[in-house]
């Protein structure tokens, strides 16, 4: 079976790459570096996705193929083949803390459909291609990975109580009206991201909440003032906490692990469902 990889040194934290790994304007910018198209139904990638590579064989040649998300995560992602010539091509993407930031290795492994003949053009062409597309992804998730280390942070508290998530429903602006996400904000000038959240959670929900540790990869976020990054943390009602209640949002309610892939999420939040799944089952994880 044929084997291509790559790796690359990137400064920025596992987390972190982790969002670019699965960002899919990243993976488009790569392929296009290097001639081919890229399309996938949403930004953020989560298990079950499926996306679209148009290679680029030779000028006015291109060659469809379907892969299928099987895994993401802090660690790194796995897709397969779900479409295409090719048999058994599987893409792995692991993650791994070094001095200096964070190792992303990428190796991809297929089976040629044609035998001998499909052999040598694994040799000649598809090697070429895979070469070129790796180091063409390592070079652009790097960069996206390190800029992204200096941008803003948004944080979100994933409060549970009971085996259910309180979430909000919000009221502006309104192309987001009536979608729900995870109660949060920016962290002040001076504050800590746990700081950030225990106030944000004060002033939306008058709650008063302890914030424990991180859940899932940061996640890349586009906005009008720019580029984010969204960082999620576990959180929890304090014992003299008052009920929260919607007083920035339009309501809030706790789900159970059933209910979360039923309500409609902001994009962001939706993202990291399967997280918060895992958070409310922790012998699942």
């Amino acid at each position: 079976m044929p084997v291509e990889s790559c790796s690359t040194l990137i400064a920025a934290p596992r987390r972190l790459v982790a969002g670019v790994v699965r960002d899919g304007e990243a993976a488009d910018e790569s392929l296009r570096a290097v001639g081919h198209r890229y399309s996938a139904p949403v930004r953020l990638l989560v298990p079950g996705d499926e996306v679209v590579l148009e290679a680029r064989l030779a000028p006015g040649v291109r060659l469809p193929y379907r892969s299928r998300i099987r895994s993401v995560g802090v660690d790194g992602m796995v897709s397969e083949l779900a479409g295409g010539l090719a048999k058994g091509l599987v893409h792995t993407t692991t993650l791994a803390d070094r001095p200096g930031g964070t190792v992303m290795r990428d190796e991809i492994r297929w089976r040629s459909p044609f035998g001998p003949v499909g052999r040598l053009g694994d040799a000649i062409l598809v090697r070429r291609l895979m070469r070129a597309m790796l180091a063409a992804r390592g070079e652009v998730y790097r960069r996206r990975a390190e800029e992204l280390a200096g941008a803003p942070a948004v944080v979100g508290a994933a409060v549970v109580r009971d085996g259910a998530l309180l979430a909000a429903q919000r009221a502006r602006p309104a192309e987001l009206r009536g979608r729900w996400e995870l109660p949060g904000g920016r962290a002040e000038p001076g504050e800590s991201e746990p700081e950030a959240l225990t106030r944000e959670c004060a002033e939306e929900l008058a709650a008063q909440v302890d914030v424990g540790e991180r859940v899932g990869t940061d996640l890349p976020v586009t906005t009008s003032g720019g580029e984010l990054v969204l960082r999620m943390y576990a959180a929890t009602l304090r014992p003299d906490s008052p009920e929260p209640k919607a007083l920035e949002h339009l309501a809030v309610r706790w789900l159970t692990a059933r209910e979360l892939p039923t309500v409609a999420w902001v994009d962001a939040d939706l993202a990291v469902v399967g997280d918060l799944e895992a958070l409310l089952h922790p012998t699942r994880r």
